[in-house]
């Protein structure tokens, strides 16, 4: 069996007058990035030299290189060991040939002297997958044995959207991008007439195939609330590489149904993933409007950070009854005091398994359940609704900042005031930690923009 490999974000030393994103006393920021950019004529020699020492660089950024190689080869060349782990259930995606891990803490880690990269590189990290945030039902038949919502009609009804496209506000001209597990050509895309393209970040393979399903079925929910926006799906298998592969594609909006469970109380942010943060914060300096899913009862990040839009649930029964969904995630944030967890919050299902939305995904995949269909929601579904939403408010004002349109869908939202979520927050009027501001309603957002 041919080695494994691992995938991985490789920083530069800072030069002078730079600061190491892995300063603690330095606090990243939209307003002070500048501050961590690596210089370009070191990064493209450091990834010159990592080829020539038996990686593959995939990605050459302004805050770290990806790049993959043999795992044993990683151990080898830092003169490190970390145990290889797999998977740990179906709501993670890693590419068929990779795995993962973190060395010892008690293990050796050094910049050998090859090619001078000792004194190039700073430090250099594995990547883990990230949770995918949803839920799904685990056996078939689905389609009648309980309520659910049809996409792109419930959907869009439901998020106050449908009225919103009669008056031909539908995101059109507006690219929105998703990165997740791939992107079926499933022939609901088609015959809806939407205008889909998926491509594949550098380490990616093929990215018209979804062997798990998650990406395929929820960015059928984008469509649900801005049918004609111009979608881009990003296949990632190094989460990092596949939000910076998005970011360069240039879009108006970005979303996201996935994320650690990390930010909990007692903890800080951990090395292996400033590099994430800092292609977060880039994204969103360069005026691109940024979302991710809260967590099913995670203590979520990215979705954590002050400057996206944190997306929670909100179940909506057979007759319209409004809830906090007790599936979700909500929470003050440990790493970024004073942040609250979510903003505001799209549709999602209830417990045990938040099979609430039938979506299209391919066949046999991992979360097909019956001919290309699945049911699943969990904020994986939420956070690609308020995209839609967010493309629909692009649309009419292309200038809208990202701290625009967060605000336009937070003071707009619909209160909920009953229910309590995974995490045990009830909701209550006003802003709280069950639901942040509420459901997003599309149609007050386009209203009061215009």
């Amino acid at each position: 069996m041919a080695d494994e490999r691992v995938n991985i974000e490789v920083s530069v030393q800072p030069s002078e007058g730079q600061r190491s994103i892995f300063d603690e006393e330095a606090i990243p920021a939209v307003t002070n990035l500048d501050q961590f950019r690596a210089s370009q004529d070191k990064s493209i020699a450091t990834a010159r030299r990592l080829q020539n020492n038996g990686f593959a660089v995939t990605h050459i950024g302004d805050f770290s290189i990806s790049a993959s190689c043999p795992a044993s080869h990683f151990e080898e060349f830092f003169g490190t060991k970390f145990d290889r782990q797999s998977p740990p259930d179906e709501h993670t995606f890693v590419e068929e040939g990779y795995t993962f891990g973190r060395p010892d803490a008690d293990a050796d880690w050094r910049v050998p002297d090859a090619d001078g990269l000792d004194q190039l590189i700073e430090r250099a990290y594995i990547q883990d997958p990230p949770i995918l945030f949803a839920g799904e039902r685990e056996l078939p038949p689905f389609w009648n044995d309980k309520f659910r919502l049809r996409v792109p009609t419930d959907v869009a009804q439901i998020m106050n959207a449908a009225s919103v496209h009669k008056g031909e506000v539908t995101g059109r001209g507006v690219k929105v991008a998703m990165v997740d597990t791939g992107f079926y050509q499933h022939p609901f895309f088609s015959d809806q007439g939407y205008n889909f393209l998926a491509v594949t970040a550098p380490d990616a393979l093929d990215h018209t195939s979804d062997s798990h399903g998650h990406g395929t079925g929820e960015c059928a929910n984008i469509f649900a609330t801005a049918p004609d926006i111009n979608f881009i799906g990003v296949k990632y298998n190094n989460p990092t590489l596949g939000f910076k592969t998005a970011t360069d594609l240039n879009p108006d909006v970005i979303t996201n149904s996935w994320g650690y469970s990390v930010d909990q109380p007692g903890t800080s942010m951990p090395n292996w993933l400033r590099p994430l943060h800092l292609a977060v914060l880039d994204a969103v300096a360069r005026g691109i409007t940024v979302c991710f899913s809260a967590g099913n009862g995670h203590f979520g990040f990215p979705g954590s950070m002050p400057e996206v839009i944190s997306v929670g649930g909100v179940f909506v029964d057979e007759d319209l009854n409004y809830s906090a969904s007790d599936y979700t995630s909500g929470f003050a944030s440990t790493w970024f005091p004073g942040r609250n967890v979510p903003d505001i919050s799209g549709l999602c299902g209830n417990r045990p398994r938040a099979d609430y939305i039938v979506l299209p995904v391919q066949d046999r995949a991992t979360l097909d359940k019956e001919n290309g269909w699945g049911a699943f929601s969990g904020t994986s579904a939420a956070s690609p609704m308020v995209a839609g939403v967010c493309a629909l408010l692009k649309q009419i004002d292309p200038d809208l900042s990202p701290d625009d349109v967060k605000n336009l869908l937070k003071f707009t939202a619909r209160d909920i005031t009953v229910g309590t979520n995974a995490m045990g927050n009830d909701a209550r009027p006003g802003p709280d930690l069950a639901t942040g501001f509420g459901l997003v309603d599309a149609e007050r957002a386009v209203e009061a923009l215009i």
